[in-house]
């Protein structure tokens, strides 16, 4: 059966499943704040059998990856660039509260982290915090943690002197994103230290204090015992993996799995169940499965527990061969074709050229027919739902500017592109991953009638994945947008971001990215006012493609509990719920699994 088909029959077979019985984990349905050119978002429970509420402890949750590791040091390098042991070894000083979160209060469905508000975050490391004054930030660590219990630290007692020992390397190495991004800038604290065995102190410069205090607090700073680094001089090794995390890494086999078990010495009680130790689970397994038609078979039998990032048109398959599973609509980032503004040689660097590029692709086509009405028009920076509402700018309230970029004109893109000086359009190449194909195939075909030649170049993923993060493309990328879960730190449109993809640099973008620095953590109307501002700034420049946002879903089998399709539980802290989870072994065993 074609794509477009099967986008064709989505519509019809989640219309019918509105009928189904809901099931025990009940999901929300949410109206998005968007104009009328969107898709409404909408969870539908599939038909699932019931079981008991009570957590139980057990079994071994199996998830899918999509390659192998680029490493197990994440002070080495990009953050969480394909780095497992953090979330699952090791920890931060902060972590967003579960209690507030789908199975709690409801305050946060946790699709895609706290976003900037500071109410939804709690302790972790550190079991408070304070900002005694201005320019300083002080942590009181959690008495009674332990370190796994390997050499070399052997579960000694986790203690303000490891704080500031990880705080400071993190913004010493080179190599690691912390330093790239902070230390040359001028942001760094000038000072990181313990003040007693519970207590540790930074100060901070006032220009970033709101962003640097978030960052060292919970955005994969995670960290690594002193005695292990001393010992092994980085902890690259996954042998040497150790920390004070809810799991221990026991096996890595490459192009195979990554193994954990479950630290029976882990610290933290279930913050909705409190007599309750964490985790529930003896182990997670991840399984390395590059291919999405090998890891949905695997879905399929069972032989993963969960999956994300799942298309409509695969959705609708499983409905059919897997009727018991169990999925939450999300709405998901666009992938953006952008290319390098900073060399003068490419065409790029001309407004002209790039609000041609935007009036040659017909985006209300794609919506229609590449993703069958589950897509929205104006998607990035932000996502039209309402979370984000105080930051979000529809599109019918966008500028004039803004809202030619959205609207189908190869007429006006040819004239731009002759004003431009390129009268015959020019040649370009854009990089990507093979996933890509399909959508950059349809986007060539409208820019090739505007006389602009694109040609798509395919790699693997963990080759993309190094060119992406050390920004070597040569001309255009398919650059996924990371705005969702953190748009106060501006990842795309900052000079020197990893995740800059347009090599942009702008002094409009650096003043309101500083004024969110001091700001974030401290006041949120002044951060949400100048998000929504400077988002209408940044899709004027149009320094990507602006693509559609589109649905994808999160698909459980429903003995998996406590789950509800959860992706990120603090800052960017992505697979944290792995600890708050347990599966029903015998409503497992009852569906013959």
């Amino acid at each position: 059966m074609t794509k477009r088909v099967l986008w064709l029959v989505a519509t019809l077979l989640l219309t019918m499943s509105l009928t189904l019985v809901a099931c025990a984990e009940t999901q929300t349905t949410t109206a998005p704040v968007t104009g009328p050119t969107t898709a409404a978002i909408t969870t539908v429970p599939l038909k699932t059998t019931a079981a008991a509420d009570t957590p139980q402890y057990g079994g071994v949750l199996v998830q899918r990856v999509t390659m192998d590791p680029t490493g197990f040091d994440d002070q080495l390098g990009a953050h969480q660039s394909g780095i497992p042991t953090g979330l699952y070894t090791n920890e931060e000083l902060l972590q967003g509260d579960w209690a507030k979160g789908p199975f709690g209060t409801g305050e946060n469905d946790w699709s895609y982290g706290f976003i900037g508000r500071m109410e939804l975050e709690t302790g972790r490391l550190a079991e408070s915090w304070e900002v005694p004054g201005p320019g300083t930030v002080i942590w009181h660590i959690r008495k009674g943690i332990r370190w796994q219990n390997k050499p070399p630290v052997n579960g000694r007692e986790y203690n303000a002197d490891d704080a500031a020992f990880n705080l400071s390397r993190w913004l010493k190495i080179p190599a690691s994103w912390m330093y790239v991004n902070y230390v040359p800038q001028g942001y760094a604290p000038t000072s990181i230290k313990a003040l007693d065995k519970y207590t540790v102190e930074a100060k901070i410069p006032a220009i970033l204090f709101g962003q640097m205090f978030i960052c060292l607090s919970d955005f994969g700073i995670f960290h690594y015992p002193q005695e292990a680094v001393a010992l092994y001089g980085d902890m690259k090794d996954w042998r040497n993996a150790s920390g004070t995390g809810p799991f221990i890494l026991t096996d890595y086999v490459s192009g195979s799995s990554i193994t954990f078990a479950r630290n029976p010495n882990y610290w933290m009680k279930d913050p909705l169940h409190t007599q309750n130790q964490l985790p529930y689970v003896d182990g997670v397994k991840q399984l390395i499965i590059p291919d999405t038609s090998t890891a949905l078979a695997a879905l399929r039998t069972a032989k993963l527990d969960t999956m994300e990032a799942v298309s409509w048109d695969d959705t609708v398959s499983l409905q059919k061969t897997s009727p018991d599973l169990k999925y939450k609509a999300v709405v998901t980032a666009p992938f953006l074709p952008v290319g390098r503004l900073d060399k003068q040689d490419l065409p790029f660097k001309d407004i002209r050229v790039r609000q041609a590029l935007n009036m040659a692709v017909d985006k209300q086509s794609l919506i229609d027919k590449y993703y069958a009405g589950h897509a929205y028009m104006l998607g990035y920076p932000y996502p039209p739902t309402k979370t984000y509402e105080k930051i979000y700018t529809p599109l019918a309230q966008q500028s004039a500017a803004v809202q030619d970029l959205f609207r189908y004109n190869p007429d006006k893109a040819k004239q731009l592109l002759k004003d431009a000086g390129y009268p015959n359009g020019f040649k370009t190449t854009i990089d990507c991953t093979t996933v890509d194909v399909d959508l950059l195939s349809i986007v060539k075909a409208d820019l090739i009638k505007v006389g602009v030649d694109m040609d798509i170049h395919q790699m693997e993923p963990g080759v993309f994945n190094t060119l992406n993060r050390s920004r070597a493309h040569k001309e255009m990328i398919m650059k996924g947008s990371v705005d969702y879960a953190f748009p106060w730190r501006m990842m795309m449109v900052r000079s020197e971001s990893m995740d800059n993809p347009s090599f942009i640099d702008d002094s409009t973008f650096r003043a309101a990215y500083e004024t969110m620095g001091k700001a974030v953590g401290t006041d949120d109307a002044k951060v949400n006012a100048t998000l929504k501002e400077i988002s209408k700034y940044s899709l004027e420049q149009a320094w990507g493609i602006w693509m559609p946002a589109y649905d994808t879903t999160r698909v459980w089998w429903p003995w998996l509990k406590s789950f509800g399709g959860v992706a990120n539980g603090g800052y960017d802290n992505r697979n944290d719920w792995t600890k708050y989870v347990w599966i029903d072994l015998a409503l497992k065993k009852s569906m013959g699994r």
